[in-house]
């Protein structure tokens, strides 16, 4: 689409409009760069060129002193923006310039951009310069314009932005690129001299102005702008003004005649004269000819593009009559040109109302008034059948040589594939934006109900807690005096008893004892879960603990025939924890290896190790299997269970003395072999926090 833009804008002229202006009465600054023949620094080292003439010209008749000062394009725009300079010459006006300068209304010079390359180079056409490297001048519209028109095209070329038109056809020329854009001046008057051809690449006609920076209130910019304009439209209204002479100068329009020497010595013999300018005639007439042709035929051509453009081209006037409608729109739309010629665009082309029930007549009077904000609109439009297709529509103004609008130009693409493929697409994210709405409010139902769950799994808890404490004194009161009393029997206080008699009272007393350790336990993890159970934190001589613990499980080891080893070096001292629970920990990990034991020995070590103990406990038992191992630590967990188990206990214990390690803030762990045995590794802090 923006390729068809640029060959249109061929045929018309760039609309623009009057902004403000300010310029100082007396001294005015003229940036200078070097584009040579428009305006450059010339061997003397003055400025020179056609803007140069015609300023000085204007700055002469109106008393102005003009300074002028050097640099870069880039520089040049950088500084009028900031007001160092007042004037800065060839500039091209655009809606984004005229955002930021203020220009005058008659142009100085017409140009366009042309792009040049080396002999032999074989680019003619703008598709030759997909994958070649282009250089273009920095800041430019021809950098804007060259962009638009690669993307039109779908090419992928290098862009390279350069600091002036001088180095960008060195760098050509030597080779460091393939191609230059640049004006038709510069290049009609350089590009032979680097051994470069023009192209039939040509682009972008624009208008030419002398900027100003932007009005200000108070400043007297407008008053240079105006007089520019005044004593300019005067140079152009006569043919023998300076505007004209410096054209015919700098631009080698005129036919040079190199004349023999004999000739200029009998230049007065007026046969030899009126020969001369006969000749001179035909040649200029010729030359004018040729012209002409090549002009007719490059406008054919490009009328035969527009023709049969893969776009619709649309011309219509401001009271929305079309004037024009390709053959592709005509095809398109399903009408002849005679059917569409003259016709409202509103009730041919475009309904009265979208489907979404918007007004299109408002739309064309809006596109008039504020084409800007209208350069690019989307809209429902309307074929012959009644099908209603959706139009990505580029519309530009052309002005008539008074600043009135002429009629607008709009060039359009078929997008209704890609607008029914957003329809769906937001359908689809609507609904599944309704079905996150469900989602979220059934999540936020679930998590009530988990609330309320939660809230009844603490109440139970809380009743539990009540129950075991209510129950731990009237369970452990009767045990043990059950205890207390089979022993008075047992020691024979009460009377001697015979040996069936020991027997049953040693059994009643085990299983008073293993009953109310059971209590104990189902206790200890009832407060664990709970976090009622607190340590109680005393400084105690380890080695004197880990002794009373071996000393406490040495008869049922003697009474198995196990060997009890202990490794306690003499570097073991205090610790600090709560003792109690400590040796809790210690007697059922020896009382579990001792039980789980038939043959061998079951050994305690203990080593420090910088801030901390490191308590062990083997044995040569039954060991464990690799699977058994993850859920050891688990409440209620035994290695044999069911009707066959040969050993008694809870499950409770390794449990209890994990989440009591835990809390002193040191960590246990196991490795195991079926068949070999088994070993618990403690580690403690020598102070708990």
């Amino acid at each position: 689409m923006s390729r068809l833009l640029i060959i249109l804008s061929l045929f018309l002229y760039p609309f623009s409009e009057t902004p403000p202006a300010s310029a100082d009465d007396r001294i005015v600054t003229v940036g200078v760069y070097e584009n040579a023949p428009k305006i450059f620094t010339d061997e003397s080292g003055k400025s020179a060129g056609i803007f140069i003439d015609i300023i000085e010209h204007i700055a002469k008749k109106e008393g102005w002193t003009l300074r002028y000062q050097s640099g870069t394009w880039g520089e040049g725009l950088d500084r009028l923006e900031r007001g160092e300079i007042d004037l800065m010459p060839d500039v091209a006006y655009t809606p984004a310039r005229a955002k930021i300068y203020s220009f005058h209304k008659v142009p100085v010079l017409s140009s366009w951009y042309q792009v040049y390359a080396p002999k032999g180079s074989h680019i003619q056409t703008i598709l030759d310069l997909n994958g070649k490297r282009v250089l273009v001048l920095e800041r430019s519209v021809q950098q804007d314009a060259f962009v638009r028109i690669s993307k039109g095209f779908g090419m992928n070329c290098t862009l390279i932005a350069m600091p002036d038109y001088k180095t960008m056809f060195e760098t050509v020329a030597k080779g460091g690129a393939d191609a230059a854009v640049t004006n038709r001046f510069y290049g009609m008057m350089h590009a032979k001299k680097l051994g470069l051809v023009d192209t039939a690449i040509i682009f972008e006609p624009s208008d030419l102005f002398f900027a100003a920076p932007k009005i200000t209130p108070g400043s007297a910019y407008r008053q240079l702008l105006n007089a520019i304009d005044k004593d300019l439209s005067d140079m152009k209204k006569a043919p023998d003004s300076i505007y004209y002479a410096s054209l015919k100068r700098w631009t080698s329009e005129e036919v040079r005649f190199n004349l023999p020497e004999w000739i200029k010595i009998l230049g007065l013999m007026a046969s030899l004269f009126l020969a001369m300018s006969l000749t001179g005639s035909i040649i200029l007439k010729h030359q004018v000819n040729a012209r002409t042709r090549a002009l007719r035929l490059s406008e054919r051509e490009y009328r035969d593009l527009v023709m049969l453009a893969n776009s619709i081209i649309l011309r219509w006037t401001p009271d929305g009559r079309i004037t024009f409608l390709n053959e592709f729109g005509q095809r398109f739309f399903g009408y002849t040109e005679a059917e569409v010629l003259g016709r409202h665009v509103v009730g041919i082309i475009v309904p009265e109302n979208e489907s979404t029930g918007r007004n299109l007549y408002p739309l064309m009077d809006e596109i008039c008034a504020d084409p800007q904000k209208f350069e690019r609109s989307i809209n429902e439009n309307i074929r012959r059948n009644g099908e209603r297709v959706w139009i990505d529509w580029t519309n530009k103004l052309v002005l008539d040589p008074k600043g009135q609008t002429k009629e607008i130009l709009s060039i359009g693409s078929d997008i209704s594939a890609r607008k029914h493929a957003e329809d769906e697409v937001r359908r689809l994210n609507d609904e599944l934006r309704q079905y996150a709405e469900e989602l979220e409010e059934r999540v936020t139902e679930r998590t009530k109900e988990l609330a309320a769950a939660m809230e009844r799994a603490q109440a139970a808890d809380r009743i539990k807690s009540a129950f075991l404490a209510t129950m731990s004194h009237e369970l452990r009161t009767p045990l043990n005096s059950i205890i207390g009393f089979t022993g008075i029997l047992l020691q024979g206080l009460a009377g001697p008893l015979n040996m069936e008699q020991q027997k049953q009272m040693s059994m009643v007393q085990t299983s008073a004892r293993h009953l109310l350790a059971l209590i104990n336990d189902v206790l200890d993890i009832s407060k664990i879960e709970s976090g009622q159970l607190e340590l109680a934190r005393v400084s105690f001589d380890l080695r004197v603990s880990i002794e009373k613990m071996v000393k406490l499980v040495s008869p049922l080891a003697e009474k198995k025939g196990i060997d009890l080893r202990m490794d306690i070096p003499e570097d073991i001292g205090t610790i600090t924890t709560d003792q109690r629970r400590l040796e809790q920990v210690i007697l059922n990990l020896l009382g579990n290896a001792v039980k789980f034991t038939e043959k061998g020995h079951v050994a305690i070590a203990c080593r420090a190790e910088n801030s901390h103990y490191i308590l062990s406990v083997s044995d040569t038992g039954i060991g464990m299997k690799p699977e058994e191992i993850p859920n050891l630590f688990q409440p209620f967990h035994q290695i044999d269970t069911g009707l066959t188990r040969k050993h008694e206990g809870t499950g409770l214990g390794l449990s209890i003395s994990k989440k009591i390690i835990d809390m002193m803030g040191g960590a246990i762990d196991v490795e195991s072999r079926w068949g070999e045995g088994s070993v618990f590794t403690v580690r403690l802090p020598k102070k708990s926090a």
